[in-house]
């Protein structure tokens, strides 16, 4: 379990996160949902330790981050697994390079063992190693980078996994194929998964447990069944801003 307590976070004169209290629970998809600008991502980045909270407690599995010393850190850091909005791949590595390299920079396992993890992990996101092993990231299409990415994310065996809009960028069959594949991998693995994202698809798909930030605050928290049925203005507004999802909800009281 991860537990925010009370984070505040500003720069300078803006006061971006305001007391935001959260808990994520392993096992479950636990989705960031916002305008832009509302702060999720820095609450996100406050969480894995990009950002340091002016005020407030981030506690992984009821130790509390500010207070470990380095080598705890970095063995946090290690249970960490992330996928960046934009995958982060190194564009002069191989796919099987890129997937390797956490294993290189905290593991100590043989290279034999390190290329056998790496391709259970390909195989894991539903990727053939000798297809796509030697490949350059530019050489394949942009649902591929992100399950990439999220084999990467996973060769260590994380315990808590973070995503930064996930589906930005794909068309709606792979958004569907990625969802699945993160909702699999928390299942499978028991991971602590938080997912920042504005697809309202995501939403009504796999979201366990959903927290809304409004203006830096904590507004809302509930579950996908609940969040087509509650009288919060702004989470209303925010959710059913387009004509589809006005129409869904329409469907949904008849």
């Amino acid at each position: 379990m991860i537990e925010l307590k009370n984070i505040s976070k500003s720069f300078g004169d803006d006061h971006v996160l305001k007391d935001v209290s959260l808990t994520f629970d392993e096992g479950k998809t636990n989705l960031i949902i916002g305008q832009s600008g509302s702060g999720k991502t820095v609450l996100l980045k406050t969480i894995i330790g990009l950002h340091q909270p002016d005020k407030g407690q981030v506690i992984y599995d009821d130790r509390i981050f500010s207070e470990m010393n380095n080598f705890d850190k970095k063995e946090v850091r290690r249970d960490i697994g992330m996928v960046f909005q934009g995958g982060a791949l190194f564009d002069s590595s191989t796919v099987l390079e890129n997937i390797m390299f956490p294993l290189q920079v905290f593991s100590e396992i043989s290279k034999k063992e390190m290329l056998e993890r790496a391709e259970f992990c390909l195989r894991r996101v539903n990727l053939e190693p000798d297809k796509v092993s030697k490949l350059y990231p530019s050489e394949t299409s942009g649902g591929m980078q992100k399950r990439i990415a999220i084999a990467r994310a996973i060769v260590l065996n994380p315990k808590y996994l973070f995503f930064d809009e996930p589906n930005s960028g794909l068309d709606p069959k792979n958004a569907i194929v990625i969802d699945n594949l993160i909702k699999e991998i928390t299942i499978e693995f028991n991971t602590v998964t938080v997912i920042n994202t504005h697809d309202m698809n995501s939403v009504a798909e796999i979201g366990d447990k959903i927290a809304f930030i409004y203006k830096g605050e904590k507004w809302w928290v509930g579950t996908k069944e609940e969040i087509f049925n509650t009288d919060n203005e702004e989470l209303n507004d925010f959710v059913f801003a387009t004509e589809l999802m006005r129409n869904i909800r329409d469907l949904k009281n008849k």
